[in-house]
């Protein structure tokens, strides 16, 4: 839910992408130290792949995505029930659909 998030450091970047691909990437590619984006579940970075001109890049998912996708879960069913309470109804039944993916949510992160 939040964009412009305080970026991981390179080591916890690093830990992470040899811990979900098992092996040594950076013998292959390199990932710039600089993210171009970050978010709540994850960041986002540059990526050359020796051998290749093509820009690529490279989603990062954070240790503790599921701890805050959860916190962002809850902000905004908060936010559902107070425009419901305020008399502020939207056109479909949002407090369901957020119920509903907050379900969902815990089967998408990565463990």
């Amino acid at each position: 839910m939040f964009e412009e998030c305080e970026p991981m450091d390179r080591s916890t970047v690093d830990r992470i992408v040899r811990n979900c691909l098992n092996h040594d990437v950076y013998e292959a590619l390199e990932i710039t130290d600089k993210p171009i984006a970050c978010a709540t579940i994850a960041q986002v970075h540059r990526v050359a792949i020796k051998g290749s001109d093509a820009p690529y890049v490279i989603k990062i998912q954070r240790d503790d995505s599921l701890r805050l996708m959860e916190l962002d879960m809850a902000n905004m069913l908060l936010v559902s029930k107070v425009l419901d309470r305020c008399g502020l109804e939207l056109p479909f039944d949002h407090i369901s659909v957020l119920l509903e993916y907050q379900k969902q949510v815990r089967y998408n992160i990565i463990k």
